[in-house]
């Protein structure tokens, strides 16, 4: 937390020191041994002595201000985002959207400029996806009709029966795929869906969405850790797929522990 607090404190230095140089013609910029700067005004003839850094220092307070409150508008536009909306949103931040501290904290890091810029990002995700809504056809159940609709409606109906999103997973692989077993993609299209089965279509670009959820690095836990977790075996085709470790004996010799 210290380290991003002197992040975003070393950003707004500079945005400082952008304003003071811009005051040049007024003073300049005095670089202190202790890493501070100072503005040195110029006397005014006439006025020598009477010129001091309170129009700095407002200008300062300005930017501070300014900054503070785009910052906080920011993230309450994030927060008051729509499950599809906000899926997006993390999505082109490359943000795992089950992280709500980390997606905050990336808000906060954001300099004046990349803070505009995310607002008027988040601006276009709500108009340009109001606007997509009528150009999409729908189900009875009100799920989005394309090429993923069956993986649409296989998250929708596993979304209230489990506890956690790892429940879930698992009991999907298992009684969709059985002796099939799943590739990566189907796991991550259907992890994607779940809990917004009308979300904007799945792409490559959203590859490596919950991937953190299979990294032995990252302590991923769809490969490790309670009652059951996935793992690799080769199906009766020849092909490696993922199994649950409860099942999988049950569809093949082999398989190994993800690692």
């Amino acid at each position: 937390m210290q380290r991003d607090q002197a992040h975003r404190t070393n950003e707004l230095l500079e945005r400082i020191a952008v304003a003071l140089e811009a005051k040049n013609k007024l003073g300049k910029l005095v670089y202190k041994d202790n890493g501070t700067v100072d503005f040195k005004p110029k006397d005014i003839p006439g006025f020598e002595g009477t010129l001091d850094a309170l129009d700095v220092l407002t200008d300062i307070k300005t930017i501070t201000d300014e900054y503070d409150t785009k910052n906080d508008e920011l993230h309450k536009l994030v927060q008051n985002l729509g499950n599809n909306d906000y899926l997006e949103f993390c999505s082109i931040h490359n943000l795992n959207s089950n992280d709500a501290v980390a997606v905050s904290n990336y808000i906060a890091e954001l300099d004046y400029e990349e803070c505009l810029g995310a607002i008027n990002e988040v601006v276009n995700i709500v108009d340009t996806n109001d606007r997509n809504l009528s150009q999409y056809e729908y189900d009875l159940q009100g799920i989005k009709v394309d090429d993923d609709h069956d993986i649409r409606v296989a998250a929708s109906n596993f979304e209230e029966d489990y506890a956690t999103k790892k429940d879930a997973i698992l009991d999907y692989v298992e009684n969709e795929f059985s002796s099939r077993g799943a590739r990566y993609t189907d796991i991550i299209k259907f992890a994607y869906y779940l809990g917004a089965p009308n979300a904007p279509k799945y792409s490559n670009y959203n590859r490596g969405y919950y991937s953190c959820a299979f990294s032995s690095r990252m302590n991923g836990h769809l490969i490790q850790g309670g009652k059951d977790f996935l793992v690799k075996g080769i199906n009766k085709n020849g092909k490696e797929r993922y199994f649950t470790h409860s099942s999988v004996n049950k569809f093949t010799d082999y398989y190994k522990r993800i690692s």
